[in-house]
């Protein structure tokens, strides 16, 4: 492990990096400063609107009060994982994503592409870990993985009400940082209003089945068929990009 420095204003300051990564990497992170990113993805649910057996199902705004995940990406919490996050928005990634996994006093995971080619293309590259840097809490985002550096698109949100134990327990696997927080009161928010009917995904729950939904027809069949309730989101942008303050809403 190696001590290095800096001189800021005529004073040396001097740093020890925490623990090796599983690469062996060790960084620290100088700029803790860097300003928030505020993300918003709209959400949609699927509404039964057909008079005949020939018609299909639409989708509507889920509204709630706030029909919107209001994200407020922190870069100094977790550089990779901020990054990769604003680089799938701007990809139009998780546009038309399902929020395939909801499980009340626990999490919401999404980040399955509807696009086939979108989500065979990102599921090849994964990114290295993050070194942690804070707590979980309730209305915190992180990606979820299965292995040492394995975070390609999916992400969770930890739902209100989660206890203390689980968010103890949170972060204990290299890939879980937190880079993110859902903005506004979390007990009220958009997050309690998800569908959570099917439950936890196999083998805990009856819910869709992740491996499933990367099949071919894994939206176009598997989804609509067997998961019609599932809500969505339309579309995530990042709002200072778009034009707009922190206080308005794209209409």
């Amino acid at each position: 492990m190696s001590e290095f420095s800096y001189d800021l204003n005529d004073t040396r300051h001097y740093i020890t990096p925490p623990e090796p990564n599983a690469l062996g990497q060790q960084f620290a992170i100088l700029a803790g400063g860097s300003p928030i990113i505020h993300v918003r993805c709209h959400l949609q649910r699927e509404i039964d609107t057909a008079t005949t057996a020939t018609e299909s199902q639409t989708r509507q705004p889920l509204v709630v009060g706030s029909s919107a995940l209001e994200i407020k990406v922190q870069p100094y919490w977790a550089p990779r994982g901020a990054s990769r996050f604003l680089e799938l928005v701007r990809d139009k990634y998780y546009d038309g994503v399902a929020l395939h996994r909801v499980v009340p006093e626990f999490l919401t995971q999404f980040g399955i592409a509807k696009d086939v080619v979108q989500r065979v293309e990102w599921d090849e590259r994964p990114i290295a870990d993050d070194f942690e840097t804070t707590d979980f809490q309730p209305g915190y985002v992180s990606f979820a993985g299965s292995g040492n550096d394995s975070r390609t698109t999916e992400i969770f949100i930890v739902m209100p009400g989660t206890d203390r134990e689980q968010l103890d327990y949170f972060g204990t696997n290299s890939w879980e940082t937190p880079f993110a927080v859902v903005d506004a009161a979390v007990e009220g928010s958009v997050l309690s209003k998800i569908y959570d009917g099917y439950g936890d995904m196999p083998p805990w729950g009856n819910g869709p089945d992740s491996d499933r939904i990367y099949d071919e027809d894994g939206y176009t069949t598997y989804l609509s068929e067997n998961f019609p309730k599932l809500d969505y989101i339309d579309r995530c942008y990042v709002v200072e990009e778009e034009g707009l303050d922190d206080t308005e809403a794209e209409l």
